[in-house]
């Protein structure tokens, strides 16, 4: 019976007309003219190349020289163009520019032979050495380097500063090109290193500086800048080729900065001596 009384519901649901939804006309026409504008709007960011790629060539072309081996290097043009884009894309110029500095120093500046390298160490030197009297500016020179235009009252040592990395860059280029390999270390080597760099030989860095660095942004600006002086003046007091390998192994090294969001902390302090509008 009770199969019986199943079939039966059946039989009779069979009976019944099916409900059916039967969408608008209007509304089918309205969906995929949407779907079509979607798609068109969204074809050139899947499958074209942004505006900044587009114009990547032309706005390079100012810094001749990371143009002329953009050209040359077609994997290290990749490299460029996709962190230098997606910098501009959170902050502007400023910080493409800064992710383009960073990128040459390590891939070239780290081939240099060792005048070059001694070169680039001794105009960094000035540098802090004349912003040493202004801490907010020293901070921001070791957080996120210099753009043009910046830090003005050390604008002759930003000048020979940048003819000292420009010269390093193009001859550390040709070595890479030549074949000349790049110094590396391990993790053990690198900390050897920074240890001594910490201890001496022209000073030892205070546990207030190397507190100061260890906070970093919120660090404070004297006590990081007379860290970097000293670590600076630690590398030169060293025998050429030692300094220059040790700083070799330094600028090879892959530090990945956040240039938008350390720039945007920066630009909040007064007398940062950055172009943050």
């Amino acid at each position: 019976m009770q199969w019986m009384a199943v079939t039966r519901r059946e039989m009779m649901s069979r009976g019944r007309p099916r409900q059916q939804c039967h969408m608008p006309r209007r509304t089918v026409l309205l969906l995929v003219v949407v779907a079509l504008l979607a798609g068109n709007l969204a074809y050139p960011n899947l499958f074209g190349p942004s505006a900044f790629a587009r114009d990547f060539d032309q706005n390079i072309a100012r810094f001749p020289l990371a143009a002329s081996i953009a050209r040359s290097d077609p994997a290290l043009k990749e490299v460029l163009l996709r962190e230098t884009e997606a910098a501009f894309n959170g902050g502007g110029w400023s910080a493409a520019n800064n992710v383009l500095n960073a990128i040459l120093a390590t891939e070239m500046v780290a081939y240099a032979d060792d005048e070059n390298i001694i070169a680039v160490d001794r105009a960094q030197l000035a540098v802090l050495l004349k912003l040493a009297s202004n801490p907010l500016e020293c901070k921001s020179y070791l957080l996120v380097g210099s753009q043009r235009g910046e830090f003005p009252d050390a604008a002759q040592e930003f000048a020979d500063l940048a003819a000292a990395n420009g010269a390093a860059i193009a001859n550390g280029f040709e070595r890479k090109t030549n074949g000349v390999g790049r110094a590396q270390a391990d993790g053990a080597e690198s900390l050897a290193i920074e240890t001594q760099l910490q201890l001496g030989p022209f000073a030892e860095l205070t546990r207030q500086e190397l507190g100061a660095e260890a906070r970093y942004l919120d660090g404070n600006p004297e006590l990081m800048c007379s860290a970097a002086i000293k670590r600076q003046l630690n590398l030169l007091s060293a025998a050429k080729a030692d300094a220059a390998h040790v700083s070799r192994i330094r600028k090879a090294r892959d530090c990945k900065i956040d240039f938008v969001e350390v720039r945007a902390k920066l630009c909040r302090e007064p007398g940062n001596g950055l172009s943050c509008s």
